[in-house]
């Protein structure tokens, strides 16, 4: 860099981007929780503009992830369901200039990332697909599958595909060998749900996967501040995504803990649509999904340690002030709503579409930090945020994002959407597609082959009610509906057609 765009680097933020996977917004009492215990995420929200309607693009995992990378929603971006899942018209994540990695390298900034990606599988994965997709040639399979985080510009690591809670990439079984630690799962519980299950970790807290993620991003920051160009970090959690482990200290907390009943778990769901069924638990007592919310609340204390840790080495190095710090998660989770509903996926409930979003300024961008922004925001802003505040201006053309930079200073955004969408395609080998419009107080889903739904979240903040066949909710269901059609034309949604042809003709 010459000494002019040296010291117009210096002068702009750096920014630690901290994503946990699958977390409810009232595992934080900055959203009204009450039970699970965060106290370095409920300082960070003391300083923070928390934004209490942020929604997730897609309540799916690679989905959302590429809409944080891209700006884009997942029909756009080509993403629509976990990579190599049915529905998905691209399974590795293109390399292309509009990536947030590549923006920000226009922008000078030192760029890295640890933690979960899945939006890649990575040379290493590729025998098992092509034996698995043998008569399919996917061009991700043919283009060597580079699309890794390194291989779109980041420093960093490489943790191909889903990871399954991280705990068996050889780079985190090498940490252990190096330092001297074992992992140590014991405990297992399962039988709510599929697959699913929990358990206790017995080793110690430097074994776990939070810590080792931490451990990386602080290896990596402490490179980058070295340097004369702020820098951008992703850090990455796995958790509280299942498998839940906890480990034993954090367990320890909740053990005691009476917890009641969630005010939708006793939902019999005959308003509601069929395909909710596919994600219904094995058991509809409450008891059985008490200690699945123990353990997945012991792993959201874990990682919040980790996150106060991170927090500390900033605050030791001089880099708090002016860093930006954006806690956020790529979806939300059900643990047992609405009658037993699992997982995400298939069903809008705000459990699982709404996210928690956490922004710390960095000095100077605000007079008063610490506040509640109440805009509609989704994921794809989150995207053009971060490249307003490292200075690109406006995201590239096509971005479904905008920049809620100026609401960090307490400004309003002129024109700001009064409205904000999510995104559905299924998941696994079920496909189904759904659009999730909220706006004002009003929610509707559009359920495509299924029946629809309208919630009024003034009275019915649990979802109980489905609206959709109340007489006296026409003309809101009618605005609605023109509401979403509109969005579709905006953001030049495909399937505004056949949506149109289905629920407006």
């Amino acid at each position: 860099m010459t000494q002019g765009q040296t010291e117009t680097a210096k002068r702009r933020p750096n920014i630690l981007f901290i994503q946990t996977d699958q977390q409810r917004v009232d595992t934080l009492k900055s959203y009204g929780g009450t039970v699970c215990q965060t106290p370095h995420l409920n300082r960070l929200a003391e300083e923070s503009v928390v934004f209490s309607n942020a929604y997730a693009s897609c309540p799916v995992c690679t989905p959302a992830r590429a809409s944080m990378q891209t700006g884009l929603y997942p029909f756009k971006h080509g993403m629509q369901t976990n990579s190599y899942g049915m529905g998905s018209m691209v399974q590795e994540l293109p390399d292309t200039p509009r990536l947030l990695s590549r923006q920000l390298q226009q922008q000078s900034y030192s760029i890295g990332y640890t933690g979960k990606w899945h939006l890649g599988f990575g040379p290493e994965m590729g025998q098992f697909l092509r034996g698995n997709l043998a008569h399919v040639r996917f061009a991700d399979i043919a283009g060597g599958f580079k699309s890794l985080p390194t291989d779109v510009g980041y420093e960093g690591d490489d943790f191909a595909g889903h990871g399954g809670g991280g705990m068996t990439y050889p780079q985190f079984r090498q940490y252990l060998q190096d330092n001297g630690l074992t992992w140590q799962e014991e405990n297992k519980i399962t039988g709510h749900f599929e697959w699913h299950y929990a358990s206790e970790l017995t080793s110690p807290i430097e074994s776990t996967v939070e810590y080792f993620l931490t451990e990386r991003a602080i290896h990596f920051i402490d490179d980058f501040r070295k340097r004369d160009q702020p820098f951008f970090f992703s850090l990455n959690f796995w958790g509280p995504h299942e498998p839940y482990i906890a480990p034993k200290r954090f367990l320890d907390m909740y053990r005691d803990v009476e917890l009641e009943p969630w005010p939708n778990f006793y939902d019999d769901g005959k308003d509601k649509p069929s395909i909710h069924q596919i994600k219904r638990g094995n058991t509809k007592e409450w008891a059985d999904f008490v200690p699945y919310i123990k353990h997945y609340y012991a792993a959201m204390s874990s990682i919040d340690e980790q996150v106060g840790r991170l927090i500390a080495y900033l605050k030791q190095h001089d880099l708090y002030d002016n860093t930006v710090i954006i806690f956020t998660a790529d979806h939300g989770e059900s643990l047992g709503i609405h009658g037993g509903l699992c997982d995400k996926s298939f069903f809008m409930y705000e459990e699982t579409c709404r996210i928690p979003l956490i922004v710390k300024p960095a000095a100077g961008m605000a007079e008063v930090a610490s506040r509640t922004e109440s805009s509609l925001v989704g994921t794809c802003d989150i995207h053009a945020t971060i490249l307003d505040l490292a200075g690109a201006g406006a995201p590239p053309e096509g971005t479904d994002g905008r920049s809620f930079a100026p609401m960090l200073a307490g400004e309003a955004v002129q024109d700001w959407p009064d409205c904000v969408v999510t995104e559905g395609a299924g998941l696994e080998a079920a496909m189904f597609t759904q659009r999730m419009l909220r706006k004002g107080h009003f929610k509707y889903v559009f359920n495509c082959g299924d029946l629809d739904e309208l919630y009024d979240l003034s009275v019915d903040p649990h979802e109980m009610t489905n609206l959709i066949g109340d007489e006296s909710y026409t003309g809101a269901l009618a605005e609605m509906r023109q509401s979403l059609a509109d969005w579709m034309v905006q953001h030049e949604d495909s399937l505004v057609r056949q949506y149109k042809r289905l629920r407006m003709e």
